[in-house]
């Protein structure tokens, strides 16, 4: 019976596999999306997958940054996210928990906790502050969940995130609960210390800014135990600037705080704690590192084969030119059979190489799986933070270096906060 699940469910997953959108199908709302043309990211997003997970969090999350105010599709993602999310403990005794989505996606902690603040922050932008609040109690929960001191997931971003949806709220001092907690958490910021010491005032803002185009995967094979699972190994790579960011506003210059550390955020999203789903995936990569090694071995040992097959071929007539030479007594011709004898052993050995190498090429784009993997796209690889004491009339982004590409949101809520995005692409 095992035996029949499991292949029953590794034919489900072929055929999710044909519907589900890989990173080709983002190539053209990536370009929107590091123009800073945030409409036109959310039109060009993929149509696959339009109501799993990440297709509904991603569009929620651009939408937002857009000024968006429809949360349904993400209200009903959260409500079911409730109902599937488990805790499970590691083969490490590290515990955590995650979701499994109808489609076969395990969601990151990272994305289940910011889905549930982004949700309570489209409360807040609707004045449902009661809605708002109840998002934030249990995206706190999760972050402060004690499912073991080793395994639990904490992180400053969303610590500062979970602080602005509560100030939104007019919850000031649950803001500060979460502001404490980041410093705890980075205690080398300077810049979020200080929010932990002054009052926000009445007329005041919190700056909050998305910034970085997000981070991409790449295949990185690395020495593992497990043979097959260390071909897998991904990593994430990052491509923003990291700018020094101002917020002029009439006469008024703001210098807002670099915060690094979303990184993680991607990096969590790598482990995986489901025996059937590594089971199959382990299968099916198995099958694919044998069948592209039988492929490649056959069309190497041909190349090569007829590489060596043509250099020989040319030393023989190379040799046999030499013999007619010395048979003839004369040297120019001798010489001419060495030198294509030469050249015979040159050509055969560039031509094993070249055949080497392209098997090393060919192989490494079979065993790719970095343009196939799974998680939700656009979200930030640092943010920008920042506190005015007054209120902000005509805000505009700009650098050191000059003019940026940007977006700004209107200020929600009852303590004011507001939000933007930076693709931070432009060369200084």
């Amino acid at each position: 019976m095992r035996i029949l699940a499991l292949v029953a469910i590794t034919v489900s997953f072929a055929i999710q596999c044909s519907s589900l959108a890989k990173r080709q199908d983002y190539e053209a709302s990536l370009r929107a999306y590091e123009s800073g043309d945030l409409s036109k990211t959310i039109s060009l997003l993929p149509s696959k997958e339009n109501k799993g997970f990440i297709s509904v969090l991603e569009k929620a999350h651009l939408s937002f940054l857009n000024g968006g105010s429809n949360y349904k599709d993400l209200e009903s993602l959260a409500e079911e996210s409730k109902e599937r999310l488990r805790f499970s403990a590691t083969r490490s005794l590290k515990s955590f928990f995650y979701l499994e989505s109808e489609d076969g996606y395990y969601a990151s902690e990272a994305e289940i906790i910011y889905l549930h603040i982004l949700l309570g922050l489209y409360y807040s932008r609707v004045e449902e502050y009661d809605k708002a609040k109840i998002q934030a109690r249990y995206a706190g929960n999760l972050l402060s969940g004690e499912w073991s001191a080793e395994g639990q997931f904490d992180d400053p971003t969303l610590r500062l995130l979970l602080a602005s949806l509560w100030l939104s709220t007019g919850s000031k001092e649950e803001a500060m609960v979460d502001f404490r907690k980041a410093t705890q958490l980075k205690p080398q910021s300077h810049s979020i210390r200080s929010l932990t010491s002054e009052t926000f005032p009445a007329d005041g803002e919190f700056i909050f800014i998305f910034g970085g185009p997000g981070a991409e995967p790449s295949m990185d094979p690395s020495v593992n135990l497990n043979f097959i699972r260390g071909l897998r190994n991904l990593k994430f790579q990052t491509s923003g600037k990291q700018s020094t960011l101002l917020l002029l506003d009439n006469n008024k210059t703001l210098s807002l705080s670099l915060e690094k550390g979303t990184l993680g955020w991607y990096e969590r999203h790598l482990i995986r704690d489901n025996e059937i789903s590594e089971l199959i995936q382990d299968s099916k990569y198995f099958q694919l590192v044998s069948a592209t090694a039988l492929k490649e071995g056959t069309k190497g040992t041909l190349k090569i084969t007829g590489s060596v097959l043509v250099g020989a071929t040319i030393v023989a007539l190379g040799a046999g030119i030499v013999y007619l030479g010395a048979e003839a007594s004369s040297e120019e011709l001798a010489a001419a059979g060495i030198t294509i004898m030469i050249s015979g052993f040159k050509l055969g050995s560039e031509w094993v190489d070249q055949s080497i190498e392209d098997a090393k090429t060919n192989i490494k784009e079979d065993l790719d799986i970095s343009t196939e993997y799974r998680y939700v796209r656009f979200f930030p690889e640092y943010v920008w933070i920042g506190k005015s004491k007054s209120k902000l009339n005509n805000p505009k982004l700009s650098s050191q270096h000059g003019p940026v590409t940007y977006h700004l949101t209107p200020a929600i809520g009852k303590v004011k906060v507001r939000f933007g995005f930076v693709p931070d692409l432009q060369k200084p």
